[in-house]
């Protein structure tokens, strides 16, 4: 069974946890699913308990007057990025889950929950 990193463990101690022990839950879960290794890091914790990190953290944007469809646009965005990484890549799967720094587990897991070619 995989070990909590100490940063890991810091950000799981110190979030507030709004969606109750089902939240808790689906978390552990979902960061047991992309973990590699014997550690689990903070790398794999959603970018909420991470906060902003890198260039264009924190950019605000604007919500359109009549709204969105969150989950269609995240989903939109993320098909973007991955392509994209995929393409500067040459397909190399694993430098393009470099780019996006996530690890080939992560990326693998995201191209297939999303059905794109290459996985």
């Amino acid at each position: 069974m995989p070990r909590w990193s100490a940063e890991a463990e810091r950000l799981l101690l110190g979030w507030d946890y709004p969606g109750n022990v089902r939240e808790l839950s689906n978390l552990v879960e979902r960061a047991l699913t992309l973990s590699d290794g014997p550690e689990i890091g903070a790398a794999v914790l959603p970018s909420t308990l991470r906060g902003p990190a890198g260039p264009g953290a924190g950019v605000a944007l604007e919500l359109p007057e009549g709204g969105l469809d969150l989950e269609a646009h995240l989903e939109q965005l993320e098909r973007t990025l991955l392509g994209q990484a995929l393409e500067r890549t040459g397909g190399v799967k694993t430098e393009a889950a470099r780019l996006l720094s996530l690890s080939f587990r992560q990326f693998r897991y995201r191209l297939a929950k999303l059905k794109m070619a290459g996985e």
